[in-house]
């Protein structure tokens, strides 16, 4: 009662204070008949030190006068099973985190009571104590400083034999909760940043040093799992195997970026270490496995997968020595060549600037400037790097019909030059990331330039030619490819051009021009489908989409392409719905503006503005204040054009109405309406159908309602109900999430007549025809632009 008096009268003052520490001295053992009490002292202990801290400096003589840390290690110490600690962790946690004044951190530090917290015998298996034991290491590792973490070490001589906060953080690095795992990371980081020669040289001796080979080897096996995904075998649907990729392929771009912090930490003795168990635990592996990989040898990863790792890990980690290293590997076979082409007598030709292979495989060795060994020495060993790199060499060499090596199918060109558009594109995504990087070494720089590849493996200048045209003949967009791999290879090819000055030869200019009007005429195909009223606003949005995607760099590019693009396609299973109607459209277009694009850049060498762009988008199928678009369910509107007819909804008994097809613009609209009760030349709308939507039952290639043959007095309407704007929430970067089942909508207008029924037909016919021609005029820039284009094309 006495405590709760001076609670309520000062509760922040040092007289209370004492007596707080005074009632909580006095506790000899804790258990669970006064758990409640000794955790209220501990809270109010924790209030008044963080107020104090703040206002008042004589509380924290106080705090630390009166030892108050020590008696939160002992009512550990005296806790029987009363489950204390969970509390008191947070209440230390609160504590620190809040604790401003150097001296009372430096106190809090001391006399080995944070070690004492820390090594206490916890119970942490099972139960929920970690959370709130990580959730303390972390507290204190924000605190630390190079003053106040040597008194968290325990020294023997010059070297630091313990380290508590360190050792013990690492072992919940791996641990399945990911918020635990976020905050060792933290914990690590901290540490790293602040520590000095002694403790560094404690974090890189083993056994702690195996934090950093054990994190490479679970990085290493979510690989393998991430491939193994990608190839499992199953009716998984593509949606949800695409959805499982990006939350594997996440897991380890998430581990690349902690690999990225600890690397990017002041200190070249621990970028040294990380880098070599980097390149000896994966990368290396990783690219020593890609000849197996493609002979289907039975490696632990398929190219495919090896080949995402390399460029996600290029992107993400970087760096001078990680860009040298796989640089210089996938590139080694080009020096031995090299070598051999001087060795047969072009060294004479005073125009080569090709070095001897020995002094390459030299500057090459200073290039790389960590050990493929796990021995921590710092230089390549010359004849390791010899034997390792040549059994990589002569593993990806594949041989022509007579026997013959060929030249352009060695090292990472098997892949490039691979007939697996996957591949190809994988390989020759990769090489773009070298070449674009800022950190290429010089003497590898020439020999990444795509279009130059050739010029470093033989000095034949038609075989050059030859083989640039091999280059670019892979890129081709063509009608067989899916959208997704379609838009993938424009985006290599435009890459490509960069690169190469020359632009396409003879022959891959016409492969191009051919691919480019078949899209012309799927394009223009569309026009007669039932989305054509769709169309102007599909242009404007993938136009600067497909902008976007020519113009990103390999370095934002997402390598997770590379894996969607060996699932299977979703199948339409014979769908006919506006649904998938709609898709086709989309797919249509985005490929005849892809095409577009890449025929001005190949001829201009710039990206084309939209021609569309100053056209007001009121003026296609968007909805704006026309009296057609403004026609709604229960509207009045004249019934000058209407026809008489008859319908029968569903569970409903037959009704007599007038149909009432209506254009306004890019705007069209099939209205039913029921005469209005007072207005007798006004109708009351019931039901509203997209003009351009309309179509028979059998086919939604062209839209065009048909008269039935065997009642000619009847009219069969297919109504386009799918509702893109519905579903493009659940699109996801360049897919769209279709439903699985789609049904549209289908109406039967009956009419007097065979005559009737034709006039009406004739009539619904004219308002599509009169809409497309007004979609066709908003599409004219482009036409026309296009038209231009192809007559100054013909002049060159």
């Amino acid at each position: 009662m006495m405590r709760s008096f001076w609670r309520s009268v000062d509760r922040f003052s040092v007289l209370h204070f004492r007596s707080v520490i005074d009632e909580l001295k006095q506790i000899k053992v804790v258990n669970m008949r006064n758990r409640e009490l000794v955790l209220d002292l501990l809270q109010s202990v924790v209030e008044i030190i963080t107020y104090g801290d703040k206002h008042d400096p004589s509380i924290l003589e106080c705090f630390m006068d009166r030892q108050v840390v020590a008696e939160f290690v002992r009512m550990l110490d005296i806790s029987e099973n009363s489950r204390i600690e969970a509390p008191l962790l947070q209440y230390l946690s609160i504590m620190i985190q809040n604790m401003d004044n150097e001296h009372a951190i430096y106190y809090c530090f001391s006399n080995g009571y944070i070690n004492s917290i820390i090594l206490h015998p916890y119970e942490l298996d099972g139960g929920d104590l970690a959370p709130y034991y990580v959730s303390f290491l972390r507290a204190v590792s924000g605190k630390i400083n190079r003053d106040t973490l040597c008194l968290l070490v325990n020294v023997h001589g010059d070297a630091v034999v313990s380290f508590p906060l360190y050792t013990e953080a690492l072992r919940f690095a791996h641990h399945e909760e990911k918020m635990i795992q976020t905050a060792v990371r933290t914990i690590v980081l901290n540490i790293y940043n602040v520590s000095d020669e002694m403790i560094y040289k404690f974090i890189m001796t083993p056994p702690v040093s195996d934090y950093f080979s054990v994190m490479v080897g679970r990085l290493r096996e979510m690989c393998i799992l991430l491939d193994a995904f990608l190839h499992e075998k199953g009716d998984m649907d593509t949606q949800k195997r695409r959805n499982g990729l990006i939350l594997e392929s996440d897991k380890i771009i998430d581990e690349l970026y902690y690999l990225k912090d600890i690397l990017s930490v002041d200190e070249p003795r621990l970028n040294q270490l990380v880098t070599e168990n980097l390149l000896n635990g994966l990368v290396f592996p990783v690219l020593f496995s890609l000849p197996a990989s493609m002979n289907n040898n039975g490696s632990d990863l398929s190219a495919i997968t090896s080949l995402y790792i390399l460029s996600r890990l290029l992107q993400v980690v970087g760096g001078r020595s990680m860009i040298n290293n796989v640089a210089g590997v996938i590139l080694y076979h080009f020096l031995n060549l090299n070598a051999r082409t001087l060795s047969e007598g072009n060294a004479s030709d005073s125009s080569n600037e090709v070095k001897p292979f020995s002094k390459c495989l030299n500057e090459v060795e200073k290039i790389i400037s960590y050990a493929p060994e796990s021995k921590g020495d710092g230089n390549i060993n010359g004849n390791y790097l010899d034997s390792l790199l040549e059994d990589f060499r002569t593993r990806v060499n594949i041989s022509c019909l007579n026997g013959d090596i060929c030249p352009k199918r060695q090292g990472i060109l098997a892949f490039v030059f691979s007939e697996d558009q996957c591949l190809l594109l994988a390989s020759t995504f990769l090489l773009l990331i070298l070449a674009e990087s800022k950190d290429l070494d010089s003497l590898l720089a020439p020999m990444i330039r795509l279009y130059q590849t050739q010029d470093a493996m033989t000095n034949d200048t038609s075989t050059s030619k030859s083989l640039d045209a091999s280059i670019f003949g892979g890129f081709m967009p063509e009608e067989s490819h899916s959208p997704e791999m379609l838009w993938h290879a424009g985006w290599c090819l435009q890459k490509l051009l960069n690169f190469c000055r020359e632009g396409l030869d003879d022959d891959n200019l016409l492969l191009f021009n051919t691919a480019y009007d078949h899209s012309h005429v799927h394009f223009l195909k569309e026009l007669d489908g039932v989305w054509f009223d769709h169309i102007p606003d599909i242009v404007r949005n993938e136009w600067s989409s497909c902008t976007k995607v020519l113009e990103q760099s390999s370095q934002y590019k997402d390598p997770i392409f590379m894996l969607e693009l060996v699932l299977p396609q979703q199948s339409t299973n014979g769908q006919t719905s506006s649904c998938f109607a709609w898709q086709k459209t989309v797919d249509a277009v985005k490929a005849f503006i892809l095409h577009f694009q890449l025929k001005t850049f190949i001829f201009e060498r710039e990206l084309a503005e939209n021609p569309l762009i100053a056209i007001s988008s009121n003026d296609s199928g968007v909805i704006c204040s026309s009296n057609v678009s403004s026609a709604s369910f229960g509207s009045n509107v004249s019934l000058e054009s209407g026809i008489p007819c008859t319908i029968a909804f569903s569970n409903a008994e037959i009704r007599d109405v007038y149909v009432v097809p209506m254009v306004h613009k890019n705007t069209g609209k099939l209205l039913l309406t029921e005469k209005h009760p007072f207005r007798s030349r006004h109708g009351v709308v019931i039901a509203i159908a997209p003009l351009a939507g309309l179509c028979s039952f059998a086919s939604l290639s062209v839209s065009q309602p048909t008269i039935d043959k065997d009642h000619p007095s009847w009219l069969h309407l297919r109504i386009r109900e799918f509702n893109p704007k519905l579903y493009a929430t659940k699109a996801k970067g360049d897919h769209f999430s279709m439903p699985d089942h789609f049904v549209d909508g289908r109406w039967t207008l009956g009419f007097p007549d065979a005559k009737a029924c034709k006039d009406a037909h004739l009539a619904i016919l004219r308002e599509i025809t009169k809409q497309r021609s007004a979609v066709e005029a908003t599409l004219a820039p482009l036409l026309n632009y296009d038209l231009g284009l192809a007559e100054e094309n013909r002049e060159k």
